[in-house]
């Protein structure tokens, strides 16, 4: 999201009051090595939600950034974001990282482009540190609807996929070959799923990379119905 002056971030709030949830900081939890998990609290019953929406968090006067909320619960009026400290003097980490219990902030409302495939037998998402959110979000909801879950991610420590009961491929940082010997190995256990267009592919985190993995995937054969995607960042391009 573009950084702007703080009097029409200001201004934007109070036109579009309607838009923006007053949250508070009810639990923060330390995931794997450079991960926070923070729960917030909010009247929650008139918020769309689907797997995948993004909320934006305004971390300073002038910057918001857009996260992926999951166990987004209506009724409880509660859901998790994780955060990624990558770099503690980024906005983004800065904000994360001082944020205690009891705080309070705004946040922009769920919103995004449909993306979950409820009609899919099995659902694969794909991603780095920044695509975890999003993949426990489609994760639950394929849960709940019967459907099989499975992901691949790119990160330097795959520890946190273990607390975070996110099984599946990991592949180190920067290293597409991995990644493409995951999916070719998927895709050839997967062969008749494929065929059928009963499995769909969920794309987000690095443009780039992103770019690279739907090729690899309509080369061999994976419609391109069958994939989604939705880029949360690119080098050198601030505040995607």
């Amino acid at each position: 999201m573009p950084s702007l002056p703080k009097w029409i971030n200001d201004t934007l709030e109070n036109v579009m009051s309607s838009k923006f949830k007053e949250c508070t900081v009810i639990h923060t939890e330390t995931v794997g090595k450079d991960l926070r998990l923070i729960r917030f609290a909010a009247d929650l019953e008139e918020v769309p939600f689907e797997p995948a929406y993004a909320i934006g968090i305004r971390v300073n006067e002038r910057d918001y950034r857009n996260y992926s909320p999951f166990n987004f619960n209506k009724p409880a009026g509660t859901f998790d974001v994780l955060f990624h400290l990558h770099d503690i003097d980024s906005a983004g980490s800065r904000f994360a990282h001082h944020l205690s219990e009891g705080d309070m902030t705004k946040i922009l409302m769920p919103r995004g482009k449909r993306f979950f495939e409820p009609e899919a037998e099995i659902h694969f998402s794909i991603g780095d540190e920044t695509s975890l959110g999003s993949s426990l979000s489609i994760k639950e909801a394929a849960e709940e609807i019967g459907g099989s879950f499975v992901c691949l991610h790119e990160l330097e420590e795959p520890s946190a996929l273990k607390e975070l009961e996110l099984y599946g491929y990991h592949a180190p940082k920067n290293d597409i070959q991995n990644i493409m010997e995951a999916l070719n190995d998927f895709l050839k256990e997967e062969k008749q799923a494929i065929y059928d267009n009963e499995a769909v592919f969920y794309l987000t985190g690095n443009a780039n990379t992103m770019s690279v993995i739907r090729k690899f995937l309509k080369a061999k054969g994976v419609e391109a119905k069958s994939i989604r995607s939705q880029a949360y960042w690119m080098e050198g391009k601030r505040g995607l």
